[in-house]
């Protein structure tokens, strides 16, 4: 059995191999071993009976989802206790037409752990284990082969079109063509032709690194992009607001690697649509994008990887040096300028009034409502705050609500509520707020904070029914385009 382990094993091919560690009162066998492969054929024994029909089951699905796995099995007159451990993971690579490149190939991911299947017209040797099959024609050659999920094909023969119209390949998770760019064009788009990235291969050795790697890039969904840089493709947003999380938002299905920072304790109104309500409640959902809070910086490398927004509570950026973003978007919307210098990182992109670019920002983005709104401005201020909020169906200052005293906020109403003018919706101490117009909750500051005369409690908007409030609004998604131009704009010069 252990030779049959090794010869496998060689081969890079994948098996399981089962073996008893514990047993109590009557059991068949109280120590044994059996090798599992992934068609259900197997080696040694286990006890037989339901014994060994089950552990088969368990070893097949532990090859199937590549986790090693123990388990009990109770018996009639007694308990077997198995361990099944994964030895090699189904990686299989199909060579077609085995020449300099598909030798130089073969040799390289084999190291790598996949098992080689070599395809061609006539009969071909190769320095390592490896499954050779040859015949008059592709379809003979394929007749018995399975082609699935698990397979990686490079396609390095010359009649290309012959074998693809004979043989389906559809269920590989990667099918590469040996081709010139021109001539790829007469192939499916599903298949990668040219095969390889791009690092201006020209031998078979290179050209085996390029496509291993595509390869690699492909079973394990990686970014191919340079691992430095990937990293350096980091933007910090100051403000962790409704606006400034449509702007994270944007960038992060952009690719990049995003970090909102904002204080302790924020007082956003339009809290169903911000990210800083992590900092309350750990974590937040907007429009299917996760943000979760932070407070050692070193898991904000772990969250990247699985497309997770990190929030950090840092108002002054004391931590700016260890972030070490390429990017600041200053996000506050506090209509003046909090501290970011433009010497804070390569980029600084400020949003609105209060800042000038090219002295304060490299960057501003105009946040007022009107034919400007998102437009990059790289000198000069984005337009004067004017105190007014954009009209929406003839109300501006109408919609915002504002505290009328000192004390502790309490809401009555939330999101999507439909209120009528003079309702109560909150209250400050035991002061009541009245809606001021007819329409929707769509902004509601959180309850249990402190509020000062004039503060911005709540939010209404006068379309009523049909408002989309659990996402963000359409200036919000306007100023996100802004500064994601700016940023592309940006990397694509300094990348």
């Amino acid at each position: 059995m252990f030779e049959i382990a090794s010869e496998l094993e060689k081969k890079n091919l994948p098996f399981a191999l089962v073996t008893i560690i514990r047993t109590n009162n009557i059991v068949p066998r109280k120590s044994a071993r059996m090798i599992v492969l992934p068609n259900g054929e197997s080696y040694g024994t286990v006890g037989g009976g339901d014994a060994e029909r089950i552990a088969k089951k368990k070893a097949l699905e532990a090859l199937e989802k590549k986790e090693n796995v123990s388990f009990k099995i109770m018996l009639p007159k007694g308990e077997v206790e198995m361990i099944c451990d994964v030895v090699k993971c189904a990686r299989k690579l199909y060579i077609v037409g085995y020449g300099h490149v598909g030798k130089a190939i073969g040799e390289l991911l084999y190291k790598a752990g996949y098992s080689i299947h070599i395809f061609d017209r006539e009969k071909k040797e190769c320095d390592y284990a490896a499954e050779i099959n040859y015949g008059s024609s592709w379809k003979q050659i394929f007749e018995n082969t399975v082609i699935d999920k698990d397979c990686a094909v490079v396609v390095t023969c010359h009649d290309k079109e012959e074998l693809l119209s004979c043989v389906d390949f559809s269920k590989a998770f990667y099918v590469g063509l040996l081709s010139s760019r021109a001539g790829s064009m007469k192939f499916s788009s599903s298949y990668y032709a040219p095969m390889g990235l791009d690092i201006k291969a020209e031998n078979p050795e290179e050209i085996a690194i390029s496509v291993a790697a595509e390869i690699l890039k492909v079973e394990r969904h990686g970014s191919g992009l340079s691992i430095s840089r990937d990293i350096r493709k980091s933007i910090l947003v100051r403000g962790c607001g409704d606006l400034a999380t449509a702007v994270m938002i944007r960038l992060h299905n952009a690719g990049y690697n995003v970090i909102g920072v904002d204080i302790e304790k924020p007082t956003q109104i339009r809290r169903n649509v911000s990210f800083a309500e992590a900092i309350y409640d750990s974590y937040q959902v907007v429009s299917g994008v996760k943000a979760l809070k932070i407070d050692n910086l070193e898991k904000r490398f772990d969250l990247w990887k699985e497309g997770i927004i990190p929030i950090f509570v840092d108002e002054k950026l004391e931590q700016l040096e260890d972030i070490a973003p390429t990017v600041i978007v200053d996000a506050i919307i506090a209509k003046k300028n909090l501290g970011t210098r433009i010497d804070m990182a390569p980029l600084v992109i400020a949003l609105g009034p209060g800042f000038e670019a090219g002295v304060d920002a490299h960057v501003v983005i105009e946040t007022q409502r009107g034919h400007s709104l998102g437009m990059i401005i790289k000198k000069g201020k984005a337009l004067e705050n004017t105190g007014i909020p954009g009209l929406i169906m003839g109300y501006g200052k109408e919609r915002v609500i504002r505290s009328p005293e000192s004390g502790a906020f309490t809401g009555l109403k939330t999101f999507g509520d439909i209120v009528k003018k003079g309702d109560v919706i909150a209250k400050v101490n035991d002061t009541p707020i009245l809606a001021t117009i007819d329409g929707m909750v769509r902004g509601m500051l959180r309850s249990g904070l402190d509020v000062t005369p004039g503060f911005k409690v709540a939010d209404i908007d006068p379309r009523g029914e049909g408002v989309k409030y659990n996402e963000p609004s359409d200036k919000a998604r306007a100023i996100a385009g802004g500064v994601l131009e700016a940023v592309d704009s940006f990397f694509r010069v300094n990348s």
